[in-house]
């Protein structure tokens, strides 16, 4: 529900023209040619109006409109709009606050098929009211139900206040059908989503032209077609071909399953023949080196045997200067030499041995090192022939078998589309034989389309509801039994058998009164969409202009004035 706060002009050099609003009922009253009339007019042109419809002198200088609306959940907007036209401005917020709040842009209202933001969309969802559809004619098409349609059930304008047409349906035009789905939809709750649609007979019977025109087109290449046809070419049934292909498949992915398996395997070798080749190169370097090392060995041995050969031989020697130190060679020196002779004699024979062991070991090694080659030189050539082996497999049985296989495969699909296209034109052509058949019965009138049958005004609401406008007029002191009826004839109210429209002008306008508050009332007790307010514009007294006296028509009852006046006060 929504409750409008203030209504306020604003323009440069002038202060700002305001009319607050309190909660509950607020009553405006002042002579004519003083304004009310004005701010009904603003609020028409602030919910959608293309134009404001009324101007006076003294808004000359005026040339910006805000209007503030608040809420059941104490929430606040603000309407922006100038005089001369254009979109509206949305300021979340009070007045006061529009330029700490967030604004939009949005438009007066939607046309055609845009999906922009627009008044209808913000007062109905800061009212808490859902968007709804609701039936625009007799074959069924659906509108959205717009705040312009509503309106005259909630704003209240003093010529239609006393105006012949029913409240539902306001000064009448081209949106009579929505008007009254937009009233059972207050007494419901319940839109038209959903409905299903009919066409006028002219489209139906130029849709039916083209129809007939369009499988005309589309049979013609079929049958053509299924003319050209070889006399022996349906022999071959598609169920013979699918198990050839089946059969062919599964033959298929044996062969590719067992290529496949054989193709992992050749890695697997590959890759183990790959890692012999590796480790024969690195033993052929090692072999290299522990050859190298034995070579060392060996002249090791033979300079440690020249060494321990010539220190054997020293004894022997003849007086002459010594080869060591060119001293002439005494018996004392001589015995020192031998002394000396045979400490590296014993060395030679001990470093030699130890050189012996060593050669013995690197032996051995390279023995060993030479039989793990030959283990992996009959490896390397036992994973090259399963390689060969492999490969040969593949490419003489596998390979061949795969590729005619597939060659086979693409000949047997390509005869099944071909025969499944001629089922599949055999069956269209049945298929849109019969359907111009049937479109040819109902375009020569052996059959038609019946027509759209409506629901009826819902009883049980519509009572409720003047109930609840007997309850108005009998808090205003009706004068009579104040029984109140639903004309659906008029879409209007008759009160104790008297049509709205026979009564005088005075009468109409406390009656028109009675139906939106009585309408308003019934919606917030029933939990039925209503924007929450309603605005009247003179709804005891006829439009007269000041010092006009009143007339027996435009008169109201004293009693129902003064009891108007004391419950709108409650």
């Amino acid at each position: 529900m929504l409750r409008v706060l203030s209504i306020r002009l604003t323009g440069k050099g002038v202060a700002d023209a305001v009319v607050e609003f309190r909660e509950k009922a607020n009553i405006l009253a002042g002579d004519s040619d003083t304004g009310k009339s004005y701010l009904v007019h603003l609020l028409d042109y602030v919910f959608g109006a293309d134009k404001l419809s009324k101007r006076i002198d003294e808004a000359e200088p005026y040339s910006q409109l805000f209007v503030e609306f608040g809420n059941t959940e104490g929430e606040s907007i603000t309407l922006e709009r100038h005089l001369s036209g254009g979109n509206l401005m949305l300021h979340s917020g009070k007045f006061s606050n529009r330029e700490e709040g967030k604004s939009e842009n949005i438009a007066p209202k939607r046309s055609g098929t845009s999906k922009a933001k627009d008044v209808t969309e913000v007062l109905f969802k800061f009212a808490g009211i859902a968007e709804a559809q609701l039936r625009r004619d007799d074959l069924g098409n659906t509108n959205r139900l717009t705040i312009r349609t509503l309106l005259p059930l909630f704003l209240v304008d003093e010529v239609s206040m006393i105006d012949e047409r029913s409240p539902v349906l306001g000064r009448g035009g081209y949106d009579i059908t929505p008007r009254k789905r937009a009233f059972v939809y207050l007494l419901t709750g319940k839109d038209d989503e959903g409905i299903i649609a009919s066409e006028k007979k002219e489209i139906v019977n130029a849709k039916l032209t083209g129809q007939l025109s369009l499988i005309s087109d589309l049979l013609k290449p079929i049958e053509q077609r299924i003319q050209s046809r070889p006399s022996h070419a349906a022999d071959e049934g598609i169920e013979k071909v699918d198990d050839a292909i089946s059969s062919l498949s599964k033959s298929l992915s044996d062969h590719s399953s067992e290529r496949k398996e054989l193709e992992e395997q050749r890695r697997t070798v590959f890759a183990s023949a790959q890692r012999a080749e590796s480790q024969i190169v690195a033993i052929d370097e090692l072999l290299k080196q522990y050859r190298l090392l034995d070579e060392r060995y060996r002249t090791d041995l033979e300079r440690l045997d020249f060494i321990a050969e010539g220190a054997h031989f020293f004894d022997g020697l003849q007086e002459v200067r010594c080869p060591l130190c060119d001293q002439l060679m005494s018996p004392d020196h001589v015995h020192k030499a031998s002394e000396q002779s045979n400490a590296v004699y014993s060395a030679a024979r001990a470093e030699a041995a130890k050189i012996l062991a060593h050669r013995q070991d690197l032996g051995e090694t390279i023995e060993t090192v030479v039989h793990l080659r030959e283990t992996r030189v009959g490896e390397q050539t036992d994973f090259q022939n399963e390689t060969r082996r492999i490969d040969t497999r593949i490419g003489t049985i596998l390979a061949p078998a795969l590729q005619d296989g597939s060659s086979r495969l693409d000949r047997l699909v390509a005869r099944r589309l071909q025969l499944e296209a001629m089922q599949n034109d055999d069956t269209q052509a049945t298929n849109l034989r019969q359907l111009r058949e049937r479109i040819e019965t109902v375009s020569s009138g052996k059959a038609g389309a019946a027509t759209q049958k409506w629901e009826a005004l819902p009883s049980a609401a519509l009572l409720k509801f003047c109930k609840e406008v007997e309850a108005v007029l009998k808090e205003w002191n009706w004068e009579g039994e104040g029984r109140v009826e639903f004309d659906e004839a008029v879409f209007d109210i008759k009160v104790d058998g008297q049509a709205r429209q026979s009564h005088g002008k005075g009468v109409r306008a406390i009656l028109y009164a009675a139906f939106v508050i009585a309408l308003l009332r019934y919606c917030q007790e029933n939990n039925r969409p209503h924007l929450g307010t309603v605005i009247i514009d003179s709804p005891l007294t006829s439009y007269k202009k000041q010092g006009k006296a009143v007339s027996d028509d435009e008169r109201v009852n004293a009693g129902i004035e003064a009891a108007f006046w004391e419950s709108r006060a409650a």
